[in-house]
């Protein structure tokens, strides 16, 4: 049995192997749901119901996995630089 590593994360469909491309997917949903691009209509009665789906705390954490990971692989951000400090006694 073979299981695909292809998902659709909006309208694109991304290889969950490659972090990269699934972190810029991720970041455009998040853009999406800060402008209020995604919103669901309900119908009940004759009575139109209009609701905003947002779990922004969960996306958050999903980007920095994925940008940790793309970082791994050598595509993302460079290694931070950190400065030691020393004295003269």
């Amino acid at each position: 049995m073979t299981i695909s590593t292809t998902v659709k994360i909006g309208a694109d469909t991304i290889d969950i192997s490659m972090p990269c491309d699934v972190l810029t997917a991720l970041k455009k949903m998040q853009l999406k749901l800060a402008v209020g691009g995604i919103r669901e209509t309900v119908r009940i009665d004759g009575e139109e119901i209009t609701f905003m789906r947002a779990h922004d705390h969960r996306l958050a954490s999903l980007i920095t996995h994925y940008e940790s990971e793309c970082a791994r692989q050598g595509g993302g951000k460079k290694r931070p630089r950190f400065a030691k400090r020393f004295r003269y006694t």
